[in-house]
């Protein structure tokens, strides 16, 4: 599982990359805001920021997070212990927040807390390509396959309920929310998923909707 740690100080940043990798986590490490921003891929299982630390500090950082890779828990390290600072975290969306210092062991055991669940919403749809029911995130290889918004919810819709029909107004009613859309504007997406997922089995059902095929 991969871990992406952003702590300034550099020899927390080291003993903490050491301590994870030692317990076989891939770690990815900044210990700049601005730097993280620019060269993370926002791909990884979960988080580890520093609040205070140079450039974009984790405040803003999980914000990028939230956009970027939804869904994944995000531990924050911080000195403050304001309930201030504490309530912005949660309501920007960590998962957890561990007061400095700690000790490595806590941080460990939080961790794995926070992963033990993961793989649970992970569907392979083909050999290479697997969704995540929990971020709606397309994967293949680790890497994050491009899709639009309305992409990525059709396929969540079809992921979720793999081997059934998926209605028309299902996909109008969670997608669209009842408005009016025409059948070929649905298809249009069915056509952009299969051109870039090109061993995926979404089934046209002829008058009633599309199904997705998962051995």
């Amino acid at each position: 599982m991969k871990i992406t740690l952003f702590e300034d100080e550099y020899a927390l940043r080291t003993n903490i990359n050491d301590f994870l990798t030692l317990h076989s986590y891939e770690v990815e490490m900044f210990g700049n805001g601005n730097v993280m921003l620019d060269q993370c891929r926002f791909n990884s299982d979960l988080y580890i920021l520093d609040i205070n630390a140079p450039g974009a500090n984790g405040f803003e950082v999980i914000e990028w997070i939230t956009r970027n890779d939804p869904g994944k828990p995000v531990i924050f390290m911080s000195a403050y212990t304001d309930i201030e600072s504490i309530t912005r975290a949660y309501h920007l969306g960590c998962s957890d927040y561990l007061k400095k210092p700690f000790e490595l062991m806590e941080l460990l055991l939080r961790v794995q807390k926070l992963l033990s669940h993961v793989g649970d919403d992970m569907i392979y749809i083909t050999s290479i390509h697997a969704f995540d029911l929990a971020s709606k995130q397309l994967y293949a290889g680790g890497s994050i396959v491009n899709l639009t918004k309305n992409q990525r919810n059709i396929l969540y819709l079809l992921t979720k309920h793999r081997n059934s029909v998926i209605t028309y107004d299902m996909l109008i009613e969670y997608i669209w929310e009842d408005k009016f859309i025409k059948f070929n504007t649905i298809a249009s997406h069915i056509r952009e998923i299969r051109a870039a997922v090109k061993e995926i089995m979404i089934q046209n059902i002829r008058g009633e909707g599309y199904m997705l095929k998962v051995v």
